[in-house]
Formats: structure tokens, C-alpha cells, sequence
């Protein structure tokens, strides 16, 4: 009888989760999306007002319209909230994983750091450097949770170092561009089942002891990986006249090589005992890892509205090559047995994400109340990259979403300003019903369940003018 063994663990969610960053609560597929506490309230909308530092990000062309020198800094703090129910995994012998069927993946309120410096040099030229997070994810499932086959636990986290230049051509058009240095780190969490081999030490099968024993030959893995990437980012803003001003913003890709380590550790009782069997079959206590992703270009269409004194409207179209995501391969150091019987051996974890490019559209406005206090509000709906559920991941629910944002700016004097926001992120509840792909290095289970999720953004920004 073929046995078929299973992964320790699969570098696979480090790669969607960095790819990522994402976040699965944030912002569509990987992108976090909280860059600046004034465009959040405006429903990420308003690229083409370029107030303050903050446009070195939405669109650089923007550092020609801020005065003077300023310092921009942002704060967010995040409360998601991703709760599962009706889970179930199947081993490949077709027994049920035993486990609780519900959880939260993702209840910890998290702090994004941001801060921007701009200066304008003369009537022409500006310049600017930003130094923000781009993508940021964090969740947690319980370790005896029937989904923890899956992925178990996610910490994910990227830097961008992007400075930049803007020109004025004339009185109406002016350009920007900035480079882009990305630090990318992630570490993944997940279990692994080794009843196979106990299976085939013992003769007995692995359903019944996927019954007797359950849990008693998990092992745990810890991967980690990191990488420089780098890119540059693009714009163009056209003063159509006094009142109406428009733009277009381009990020480029970003080809990122995370290189790291994977470590396993056995945590169920006859998993210790057949620990020296499984560095047999290629699952070492500690190997290197890596794999190529490219995060993806992002282009988008602005425009700003001054209706009259105190009202502006604002828009915004952004288009993503999500699709650069289509499938990923997980390369590990060591060949590994995933058929024994035949001699079957892969070093490759296959994931088939197939992906797709997406859209997102905002809204907003804000209006001056007094010469000091300005509201803001708007909306945003961002399409997710998942075309279905069985392509969606277990620390990836992701989902259509709605952003609902609000909040107000106060100039406290000439030199400094202060403004607050709030957004609501509700996603669309989704399903996941995924099965590994066997034929290279996997797990070898399918994982199912229901989810809902939303999260709660709170920010706060100062800046200060020189």
C-alpha cells in the first residue's frame, strides 16, 4: 500500500502572507493601505490634493505643491477581528482532523508607524523621503485547531524606504518619481502530520490511528525568511484650471528572493519517539529555504474637485496586477520522500493561487468648517485577488471590502497641524475549501471553513512646517 508522507511544514504561507503582507483583514490580498491618516478619511480618494508629505506615496508629483519643509507622521492603530466557524480538515485517508471547528485568527490590535519629510527647494523642483509600512499581518490559531494543518500561526512585516523628486513643468503639469527600497520578513507557524510513518512502522493504517491517537504525530514548524526588494514609484498631477486638478500614479513591481530557514519541532507523543525516522526521508531539524515572488505594479487615476471654498470632492481608480501571483514554488534545501513506496522524492512545494487583477474605487470630500477645522469622510470598495474558495488560504480569507472612513484636520497654528480618523473595513464573509497538491511537497490535507471578518482603524497624524 502507497503511503504518502506528509510535510513538515510548507514555506508556502510565508510566501502568500509576504506577498502579503498582507494582511488579511487590510487591505485587498496583501496590501495594508494605511499610509496616511488624511487619506483614510477620505476613503484613500484624495491623491490628487497633495497637502501635505504624505504624496510621496500616492503620487510624488504632488511634492511640487507642498510649501516649505515639513515633517508628516502617522500612526495607526488597528483592531481586526477574523473569526472562523464550521472548519473541518481531511487527511488524505479520507478520517477527519480532530480539533475545535471555530476560532479567531486575528483579535490583536496592532500599531503601523509612519513618517514623511518633504522640501520644497524652489518655484520648480521638490523633493522627499518616506519611510512607511506598506504590509503588516499577524494572526494566531489555536494549535490543536482542526485547521492547524493549514498555516497556525502568521508575523509578517515590510519596510519601504522611498525617496523622491518632483518637478514643475509649468504652471498646470508637474511630475514625480521616487525609488523604492523594500525589507520584507516573514515567519509562518504551521503542524504537520507524520501518522504515515507511524503507520508504516506499525502496519496499522493511518485512519485508525488518526482515531486512536490523534494529535500524537504532530510535529511543529517555524519558517522564516527575508530579502531587499527594489522599485520605483511615479506621478503626474494636471491642473486643468483653478478648480480641478487631476493625476496618475504608477508603482512599479517588486522582485522579492526570501531566503530563510525552516525548523521543525516534533510535539505529539509518537512524534518524538519517530523523530530520528523523518531527517531519514529528508525533513532535517533545520534547512534553508527560499523562493522568487514579485510583488505586484499598481496604477491609478485621481482627480480633486474645489466646488467652492469649503467643499472639495475627491476620486480615485486603482488598478493591480495581482495576477503576478498566479502560482509560487517553494524551493527546500534537502529532497524529501513524498511517495516512499515508489522513491518518489520532491524538493518543491506547488501553490496554485491563480490569482487575478483587481480594482478598487474611492470617494470622498472634505469641508472646511472654519479656517482652522476641516471634516473629511469618504468610501472606498476594494476587490479581492481570489477568484474562489478553492484557492483561498486559511490566513487569507480575503474577501471583497468596503472602507468607510471619516475624521477631521486642525491647524493649531501656522506651523503645525493635527487630524484624526477612523474606518470601518467590513469584508465579505468567504469560504475556504483548499486541497494541497500532493504531487510535490505538501501537507496533503484539506482544509474548510467559513469566515467573517472586519476591523476597526484608528489614526492620528501630526505635522509640522519649518
Amino acid at each position: 500500500m502507497t503511503r504518502r508522507l506528509p510535510v513538515v511544514f510548507e514555506m508556502s504561507a510565508v510566501v502568500i502572507s509576504a506577498a502579503v503582507l498582507s494582511s488579511p483583514v487590510l487591505a485587498s490580498g496583501y496590501h495594508l493601505g494605511l499610509q496616511s491618516v488624511t487619506s483614510v478619511a477620505a476613503g484613500n480618494a484624495a491623491a490628487a490634493e497633495a497637502a501635505d508629505a504624505t504624496t510621496i506615496v500616492s503620487n510624488p508629483a504632488g511634492l511640487v505643491h507642498v510649501e516649505g519643509t515639513q515633517i508628516d507622521t502617522n500612526l495607526f492603530v488597528i483592531k481586526p477581528d477574523i473569526k472562523y466557524k464550521n472548519a473541518r480538515g481531511t487527511f488524505s485517508d479520507g478520517s477527519d482532523v480532530s480539533g475545535p471547528e471555530h476560532g479567531n485568527i486575528a483579535n490583536t490590535a496592532q500599531l503601523v508607524p509612519q513618517l514623511y519629510f518633504s522640501h520644497r527647494l524652489n518655484e520648480r523642483w521638490g523633493v522627499g523621503l518616506g519611510v512607511y509600512i506598506p504590509y503588516a499581518a499577524r494572526t494566531n490559531d489555536s494549535s490543536a485547531s482542526v485547521l492547524r494543518y493549514n498555516v497556525n500561526k502568521t508575523n509578517v512585516k515590510a519596510l519601504d524606504i522611498n525617496p523622491a523628486v518632483a518637478f514643475k513643468i509649468n504652471d498646470r503639469h508637474s511630475l514625480g518619481v521616487g525609488l523604492i527600497a523594500q525589507y520584507l520578513h516573514a515567519e509562518v507557524q504551521k503542524y504537520a502530520d507524520f501518522t504515515p510513518v507511524g503507520s508504516a512502522q506499525s502496519g496499522i493504517p493511518p485512519a485508525m490511528l488518526h482515531q486512536r491517537a490523534p494529535g500524537a504525530f504532530d510535529a511543529r514548524a517555524t519558517v522564516k525568511g527575508n530579502d531587499w526588494g527594489y522599485g520605483f514609484n511615479a506621478g503626474w498631477l494636471w491642473d486643468v484650471n483653478d478648480d480641478v486638478r487631476v493625476g496618475v500614479s504608477y508603482r512599479s513591481k517588486i522582485n522579492q528572493h526570501l531566503h530563510g530557514t525552516a525548523r521543525w519541532q516534533p510535539v505529539g507523543k509518537y512524534a518524538k519517539q519517530y523523530a530520528p525516522l523523518f531527517a531519514q526521508f529528508g525533513f532535517k531539524e533545520l534547512e534553508g529555504a527560499q523562493v522568487q515572488i514579485t510583488t505586484p505594479e499598481v496604477v491609478s487615476v485621481h482627480g480633486m474637485w474645489k466646488v467652492n471654498p469649503q467643499w472639495n470632492l475627491f476620486g480615485n481608480v486603482s488598478w493591480t496586477r495581482s495576477s503576478r501571483l498566479h502560482e509560487l514554488d517553494i524551493n527546500f534545501e534537502n529532497d524529501k520522500a513524498i511517495d516512499p513506496v515508489h522513491g518518489t522524492t520532491s524538493h518543491t512545494t506547488h501553490i496554485a493561487t491563480n490569482w487575478r487583477d483587481t480594482y478598487a474605487v474611492g470617494v470622498g470630500a472634505s469641508y472646511q468648517q472654519t479656517p482652522r477645522l476641516q471634516w473629511r469622510f469618504g468610501v472606498n470598495y476594494d476587490q479581492s485577488p481570489v477568484r474562489n474558495s478553492s484557492t483561498r488560504l486559511s490566513t487569507i480569507p480575503d474577501g471583497n471590502r468596503w472602507l468607510f472612513g471619516a475624521g477631521a484636520k486642525y491647524d493649531v497654528n501656522k506651523k503645525d497641524t493635527v487630524a484624526v480618523s477612523y474606518a470601518y473595513l467590513h469584508i465579505q464573509h468567504t469560504q475556504m475549501n483548499q486541497q494541497d497538491d500532493g504531487a510535490h511537497v505538501s501537507s496533503n490535507v484539506r482544509g474548510e471553513a467559513d469566515y467573517r471578518s472586519h476591523a476597526h482603524i484608528a489614526g492620528v497624524s501630526y505635522t509640522h512646517r519649518f
